[in-house]
């Protein structure tokens, strides 16, 4: 099942109280919450979660503060928590976090993975992107199966060599592109397609406020809001980022 980020705010919280926190405030978002469908359930299971290159990045004159989340701030019995790169935690408290640094990291991250689409450009043959197939597959399915159409457009040099880098840890091309097509996401407008990188480099795809409100991207506005009300925390306030599974199809609303 498809997994979201949620970045949930928490009053001054001491790391090693940090999960149990999270889990208060979760809690009523809970899908399994009650016997029947929960109204308001948006998830099933979560975990913090941070990766070494995308995690919270911390302002310099913080780094080893106590009060990051981090793998020797919280209790292996309290979370698995691996340890990070330089400068980078799981969350903690705002005035300790360079949430600039992170929309810089994004942008910088943006910027190679175009440089590395444009340098397979250069030596593979242009690509036809998946809605081609699917056109073709959709005007004759019995004779043109999606198997085919799928089989076909990955089979372009250019869509495998993506994959191929992909499956082996390709430090520009991620997973992502295993499920996507990546002619047609190098065919947006790349400034957009740059912002975009840099309007999600905070905030996750769900917000938990300080009072325990739930806001997503399924609503306008949301990552500009997000944004907003991340930058204005206080600088006590603990931010930090987690790793959801949402409710299982069987609990969706009818």
């Amino acid at each position: 099942m498809t997994k979201f980020f949620a970045t949930v705010c928490l009053p001054p919280t001491a790391p090693r109280k940090v999960p149990q926190a999270i889990a208060a405030i979760m809690a009523p978002y809970n899908a399994n919450l009650t016997e029947e469908w929960n109204p308001v359930g948006h998830w099933d299971w979560w975990a913090i979660h941070s990766s070494a290159g995308n995690a919270y990045l911390v302002l310099p004159p913080h780094d080893g503060d106590r009060r990051l989340v981090t793998a020797s701030t919280v209790p292996r019995r309290k979370a698995k928590l691996d340890a990070l790169g330089p400068l980078e935690c799981y969350g903690g408290p705002r005035g300790l976090l360079d949430f600039d640094g992170m929309r810089k990291r994004a942008a910088r991250t943006y910027d190679a993975l175009l440089a590395a689409w444009t340098e397979l450009t250069a030596i593979h043959p242009p690509a036809r992107p998946l809605a081609d197939f699917l056109a073709r597959h959709e005007a004759d399915p019995e004779r043109y199966s999606l198997a085919d159409a799928r089989k076909e457009h990955l089979a372009q040099p250019l869509v495998q060599d993506v994959a191929q880098r992909a499956v082996a840890g390709d430090p520009h091309f991620d997973t992502s592109f295993l499920l996507n097509d990546p002619v047609a996401y190098f065919a947006q407008e790349h400034e957009e397609a740059r912002l975009w990188s840099v309007r999600c480099a905070v905030p996750g795809f769900a917000l938990v406020t300080l009072d325990g409100a739930w806001m997503d991207a399924d609503t306008d506005g949301h990552w500009e809001q997000a944004n907003r009300y991340l930058d204005d925390l206080d600088a006590e306030a603990v931010s930090s980022t987690y790793s959801v599974t949402p409710e299982s199809p069987d609990r969706a609303d009818p």
